[in-house]
């Protein structure tokens, strides 16, 4: 049987909402899931804190709170159509303070409907802004476009990504089944921050999407165990004084074993990630770049090969 694939890696775009312009949290959430249906996706469930809406959607996720709204789509989504139809609901780009537009290397980009350039430049028409590209641009990166007005951060104000490819096959088969959801949550993904209220979906055949929020701090895993371009996603906006991103990327990379990740981070002060060489990874890239005042540090991992794999047939049509 040919296998089938799945366009893991994500789009994400950030948006801080200015000083003065409401709530976001006011805006209905009929109006949220018209954002997500331009992005051709959907709201599958929807759960809150005191300080945080949370929805997650048929591809990733969406995260909601008074100032700040970020957004996560895999698959063919249209992300870059989403953040138009948000525009519409605070008023126009006048009321954005902050905006990034994130995009990581696809596995099948010629199945994408848009590039990452033709929505950078779509974007650059509405927002001064720059484009810029973390990691090695035939392999793996992530490409940002953001806004260059200036933007004062706020205390804590961070946030990590690990990004993995090529999971252990025997923790992608944890993901797949009748019984994924039970198996899923056996793997420790609804425990790495403790504390947190989580949402959860598993997908037929295959697939899982976790969303966990507590007060206005956020979780979220994506995992696609497809043979050919497994991927698992991992974002959170913990406190790195609360919750230190050493461990936390640790406890993420120790669950899926990737044959390689990325990890990529905002923060006022580039975030240390820790010393990753005693789980077997190697650092074979690392960049560091400035984005309005937050420190982007973007570092590429991968695990030395111990011999030879066989070859995956390639699905055609």
């Amino acid at each position: 049987m040919t296998p089938e694939f799945f366009e893991g890696p994500e789009k994400k775009f950030e948006l801080v909402l200015e000083e003065g312009r409401g709530s976001l949290r006011d805006i209905p959430r009929s109006d949220w899931e018209r954002v997500v249906r331009a992005a051709r996706a959907q709201v599958l469930s929807v759960c809150s804190s005191d300080r945080l809406d949370s929805y997650l959607l048929s591809e990733s996720s969406l995260f909601v709170s008074d100032r700040r709204l970020t957004m996560i789509t895999c698959g063919r989504t249209r992300l870059v159509d989403a953040v138009d139809a948000t525009l519409e609901l605070i008023g126009g780009p006048d009321a954005v303070g902050f905006l990034v537009l994130e995009r990581k290397n696809e596995h099948f980009p010629h199945a994408q409907p848009t590039s990452f350039e033709q929505d950078a430049v779509r974007l650059s028409k509405v927002f001064p802004g720059r484009a810029l590209s973390f990691g090695c641009a035939d392999s793996h990166c992530v490409r940002l476009w953001h806004t260059t007005k200036p933007h004062e951060l706020s205390a804590g104000d961070a946030t990590v990504e690990v990004l993995m490819h090529g999971i252990a096959p025997e923790v992608a088969s944890s993901f797949h089944g009748l019984d994924c959801l039970a198996q899923a949550r056996a793997t420790g993904v609804t425990t790495v921050l403790p504390g947190f209220q989580v949402d959860d979906h598993a997908f037929d055949p295959a697939g899982y999407s976790l969303n966990a929020i507590r007060g206005e701090t956020y979780y979220t895993f994506h995992v696609t165990p497809e043979e050919i371009g497994s991927y698992v996603s991992f974002e959170t906006n913990a406190d790195p004084e609360t919750h230190p991103p050493a461990d936390v990327i640790r406890r993420v990379v120790e669950i899926f074993r990737p044959e390689s990740f990325d990890v990529l981070s905002f923060a006022s002060d580039p975030l240390e990630t820790g010393d990753l060489s005693p789980l077997g990874y190697s650092l074979r890239k690392h960049v560091e770049g400035d984005v309005v005042g937050y420190g982007v540090r973007f570092e590429h991992y991968f695990r030395p090969p111990e011999g030879p794999e066989r070859a995956i047939e390639i699905p055609l049509g």
